[in-house]
């Protein structure tokens, strides 16, 4: 149904910044909200989307809840927001620090009074009269208020890992087959497959390995099977239900098949490169020792260079339908990644003779979990996620991260990833998909929430931390300077991050 946005990058990163960061900073909102009435403090206004105002919506007790013009989340505004300290004139007392003299301090103390008084006048004109301002509660319950947006978006993170846990996580279910080559006029092309066909089932089973897949097809000669097949060749993928009749012919092909290591890349200044192995080329068997017998080639030739490292050996290689000779001496010492002959390398099922090539995979699928299970799929996803990102200051300082890891983001590039992730999502019918990575930005919207900079949550708790530790809060025209001074900086952040992710898209970065 969603097809039509799998190849529309700019509509599909609109739709997730829909589906991905509104819901997260709406959740982080309630989250403020549900906390301030939990404290008895009074909230005005619970506004989804941005000033300026488009309606209002409803009124629930003292709170207008209210749709506004900007769809960049939501805000909370409590009854004298403004005013983190003691007000001026009465209260001011409390505080130790000499008011500022200055004329324009003074006018901006007053206006303040006189929008937190008009804000209770508002109130008691429509009934309410015992309320509380946000500055009148205790500093234990502030500190709740100030952390309970961050704290509603693990628990809505956690809440979606259970879903996704209930809709299905990813398990081995069996294995496929996938076609690398095939070429036109052999039986295998004649069943309808094409290069990257992959076989996911036959008659509606799952089948164990490739070994068991041809011995299902070899009991139906002649007789009308239905294949399962994803062709990824095309987008968005198909799954196709192909009715084939197995013939003598194909199985003969099929099964003669040998095991190859497919040689996928070769670095130039490595012993592979020095010998001449291309990519493509198939190793067949190293110092005499076959490759093509062995349960897994790709590990076999992997222990063989360890244990013949050193030495001068043979490479037979199959190049083009020819067989040939190179030798090379795997490194005693290789550099990291490098390996010991410089080469990434594949398992690959060939017949040389037809040229058929096939790999075997993992098969899995979404099987959904009971309630127990998901919910402690939740609790550990949500944890394990909460951990690398306190983890990630250390790992940076250690260099232990790559460059698409470093990268800043903005609302842009969660929106282009989201994007990308939504496409998967819609190509491969897993909502699971999507949920996980709403999931994720909900719990880096809290945690981001929660740093001690100044105009964020945690910005504003280290504020009353200090006023813990004092005795006495900081007086409210100092705070507010520090918070302005911390939004501008988050501000000229933004635009300088978004910009970057315009020019340089992150989904680039990925491919």
């Amino acid at each position: 149904m969603l097809d039509f946005l799998v190849g529309n990058d700019l509509l599909s990163a609109l739709i997730a910044f829909v589906l991905v960061l509104i819901p997260a900073v709406i959740v982080h909102e309630l989250g403020h909200f549900l906390a301030a009435r939990a404290i008895g403090v009074s909230v005005l206004e619970f506004g989804i989307g941005f000033p300026p105002r488009v309606a209002r919506l409803f009124t629930w007790r003292e709170t207008e809840f209210t749709l506004n013009l900007i769809p960049l989340g939501g805000f909370v505004r409590p009854l004298g927001e403004d005013l983190v300290g003691p007000t001026a004139g009465a209260d001011s007392e409390s505080s130790d620090e000499e008011p500022d003299s200055s004329a324009e301090m003074s006018q901006r103390n007053r206006q303040k009074q006189q929008d937190y008084l008009s804000e209770r006048d508002e109130l008691a004109q429509r009934g309410y009269t015992d309320v509380k301002a946000v500055h009148e509660a205790k500093p234990l319950p502030r500190i709740f208020f100030m952390a309970a947006g961050a704290v509603a978006n693990f628990l809505f993170a956690f809440l979606v890992f259970v879903v996704i846990g209930l809709i299905g996580l990813p398990e081995v279910v069996g294995a496929r087959v996938g076609i690398a080559e095939v070429e036109p006029g052999t039986p295998v092309a004649e069943l309808g497959l094409q290069s990257g066909d992959f076989i996911e089932r036959v008659d509606g089973d799952y089948f164990d390995d490739d070994d068991a897949l041809f011995e299902r097809l070899r009991q139906s000669i002649g007789q009308p099977v239905t294949l399962q097949v994803r062709r990824v060749a095309s987008e968005p993928h198909e799954i196709l239900m192909l009715d084939v009749v197995p013939t003598a012919a194909l199985l003969d092909m099929l099964e003669s098949t040998g095991t190859y290591v497919f040689v996928i890349e070769v670095d130039a200044e490595s012993p592979a490169g020095e010998a001449g192995l291309l990519p493509g080329d198939l190793i067949a068997a190293i110092n005499g020792i076959s490759l093509t017998e062995a349960a897994d080639p790709t590990t076999e030739l992997q222990m063989l260079t360890e244990r013949f490292a050193g030495q001068d050996v043979p490479l037979e290689i199959l190049r083009d339908g020819e067989i040939l000779t190179v030798r090379l001496t795997p490194r005693l010492d290789p550099p990291p990644g490098g390996g010991r002959i410089g080469v990434t390398i594949r398992s690959e099922q060939v017949n040389p003779e037809s040229g058929f090539i096939y790999v075997e995979t993992e098969q899995r699928d979404f099987i959904p979990q009971p309630p127990l299970v998901a919910l402690e799929y939740g609790i550990d996803r949500t944890m394990t996620i909460l951990g690398m990102i306190v983890e990630f200051p250390a790992r940076l300082l250690g260099g232990d991260t790559d460059p698409v890891e470093r990268r800043v983001v903005s609302v842009v590039g969660v929106s282009q990833l989201g994007g990308a992730i939504l496409q998967d999502s819609i190509q491969e019918e897993q909502s699971g998909i999507l949920f996980e990575y709403i999931a994720l930005i909900s719990i880096a919207l809290g945690f981001t929430n929660l740093l001690p900079i100044p105009a964020l949550d945690g910005g504003r708790i280290l504020f009353v931390v200090l006023e813990m530790i004092r005795g006495k809060p900081i007086p409210p025209e100092r705070e507010g300077y520090v918070h302005m001074i911390g939004l501008i900086f988050l501000l000229t952040a933004a635009v300088f991050f978004i910009i970057n992710d315009l020019v340089n898209p992150l989904t680039d970065i990925l491919r």
